[in-house]
């Protein structure tokens, strides 16, 4: 067999096995490049110390996010902070960066009647000890408790990167009246369960049907703002 034919047969493989797993809603993507190698080798690392429910996908478009807003004005935030592993992504490649750190540490608060019913009151409990001492060296500030009343010392903020993972319907709103006026033009928001739980796709469709941005559904199950 040729050179010319062994790359059609491996490109007819790798065609086949795509569409059998895309046949399943399965994406297969080959992610390399000259950062991409170097993030998925540490998303990897931290995936390996640290339970996270994030896929690797999911991380490394959350790193593609903070890289991309080094140049924007402002602090990042990430508002559902379970176990530390994506608020050390965020941190390590925020470029110094000051991280805002909110969540109860006590798991999530009452879902609602809108909200997927796999939520219950406590999911996804870690301490503040706990997170603290994963995350030592790095710039990140630590709001324990129930949100918004955490964040009163950041009315006068201004966010670069924003990062919602709180699963469910009341919190996901407040998140957005919170931080969506304080983003900088060009700031990039990412919220994980979008299409995958009821709550938080509810509260962004209701959010953002009087603004100028667009939500953009990711692979996997997040979704992006940028800031206009």
């Amino acid at each position: 067999m040729s050179a010319f034919d062994k790359d059609r047969a491996a490109a007819w493989f790798k065609e086949r096995v795509r569409g059998y797993f895309a046949a399943k809603q399965i994406l297969l993507i080959h992610y390399t490049g000259p950062d991409r190698d170097g993030w998925m080798a540490r998303v990897n690392q931290i995936k390996a110390e640290r339970m996270s429910l994030l896929s690797h996908g999911d991380m490394c478009q959350i790193v593609s996010a903070v890289h991309a807003t080094r140049g924007i004005p402002g602090d990042m935030v990430e508002f559902g902070v379970a176990y530390g592993a994506s608020a050390r992504i965020i941190a390590e490649y925020g470029g110094g960066r000051t991280l805002h750190l909110f969540d109860t540490f006590a798991g999530l608060p009452k879902p609602t009647a809108y909200d997927s019913p796999r939520f219950y009151e406590g999911s996804y409990s870690c301490s503040l000890a706990s997170v603290q001492q994963y995350l030592t060296g790095l710039p990140c500030r630590f709001y324990e408790g129930f949100f918004p009343g955490t964040a009163a010392s950041l009315e006068e903020g201004t966010f670069s990167f924003v990062h919602l993972d709180v699963d469910l319907y009341e919190s996901t709103l407040e998140g957005l009246k919170f931080f969506y006026p304080r983003m900088s033009r060009g700031a990039i928001l990412i919220s994980h369960d979008y299409q995958s739980a009821a709550g938080v796709d509810k509260a962004f469709n209701e959010f953002f049907a009087d603004k100028p941005e667009s939500v953009v559904s990711l692979s996997g199950y997040q979704c992006l703002v940028t800031k206009l």
